[in-house]
């Protein structure tokens, strides 16, 4: 029948199928459900400075943590020195930085354009910094190099104009001396009120340059003895973990993941291998002897809420998804 002789209610109906059929078709990404995750609602990634693995998992803390976690005994920096692995952490790429990487080179400020995309792009995140300057009104971010015990090129957020510009109040000033500071108090009201005070997908904790080890540059020993003397007090007293299983006490906090790694090790002796280990009620405690490396664990993080890996031909995109240790 010619579609001029159909009855006018038909061809509009016909017309209205068309129509929903081309906007189901073309709807954008973020018109979809958001997929399940599939382990952990949360993630929260606490990266130490310049420790090989053997010295790490000497030390008494996170050998107990690597026996209650899933320890990664083959885990490979990406590059020396620190600025590309974090960019790497959070971007999947280190935009060249480590070729060659001068001293410039560990702070650039990348355009906010399609090919500097972060997880930031991708989930609700917050990048906690202690000793960060700027306060929590602050009508700009601190773009400084170092002030203090401070380093920005240990916030890497702070890398992308994106994030300068629209979402810099995300990264959140920590007073590591301050029994109230900005993490406990959104722990503290997420455990009381999840659905009032969520926390973020993803969390990226930058302690300062005492609490993450790296000084004295001197004597790698004792910074790892300060950074695991910071970390049982994070972890039991900021997070509530239980000291004998290490899985969080609340009941809210059993589905985040606790991600502790190293940047990258104390030098270019081979191989090069970092402590990494995963922590969370989610996890099977094991030794995981794949080589894996930081793409490999954001590439899981993605993985997990269903993402795509930012880059399709290079850095997380390459990288695997860590599995086999999940509950």
């Amino acid at each position: 029948m010619p579609l001029w002789r159909w009855h006018g209610h038909t061809f509009a109906l016909f017309c209205w199928t068309v129509t929903m059929l081309s906007f189901a078709q073309n709807a954008p990404n973020g018109a979809s459900p958001t997929p399940t995750p599939k382990h952990f609602d949360h993630v929260l990634v606490v990266v130490l400075e310049n420790q090989d693995y053997e010295s790490a998992i000497g030390n008494d803390l996170l050998k107990s943590l690597a026996q209650k976690g899933a320890i990664f005994s083959n885990f490979g920096n990406l590059y020396h020195y620190s600025y590309p692995n974090y960019l790497a952490m959070i971007a999947g790429s280190d935009f060249g930085t480590h070729k060659p990487l001068l001293f410039s080179d560990n702070q650039r400020t990348f355009n906010d354009d399609s090919e500097h995309r972060t997880i930031a792009d991708l989930l609700n995140w917050k990048n906690y910094a202690e000793d960060y300057p700027a306060s929590p009104t602050a009508q700009k971010p601190f773009l400084g190099n170092r002030k203090g015990r401070y380093e920005r090129k240990h916030v890497p957020f702070l890398s992308f104009r994106e994030v300068q510009n629209k979402s810099f109040h995300n990264v959140v000033a920590v007073d590591t001396h301050a029994q109230d500071n900005a993490f406990v108090t959104d722990i503290g009201r997420f455990i009381g009120d999840p659905q009032k005070h969520p926390l973020p997908e993803y969390m990226f904790y930058s302690p300062n340059l005492d609490d993450d080890g790296h000084d004295p540059t001197s004597n790698p020993e004792a910074g790892l003895k300060k950074a695991a003397d910071w970390l049982r007090v994070f972890l039991t007293t900021w997070l509530h973990f239980d000291d004998t299983t290490w899985v969080p006490k609340d009941e809210q906090v059993k589905r985040t993941l606790v991600i502790v790694t190293f940047d990258e090790s104390e030098g270019n002796n081979k191989p090069e291998r970092i402590y990494t280990v995963f922590l969370g009620a989610m996890v099977k405690p094991q030794e995981v002897t794949a080589a894996y490396n930081h793409y490999s664990v954001l590439r899981t993080i993605e993985d997990n809420f269903g993402l795509d890996p930012i880059h399709k031909q290079s850095g997380d995109g390459t990288a695997s998804v860590i599995t086999g240790i999940w509950k």
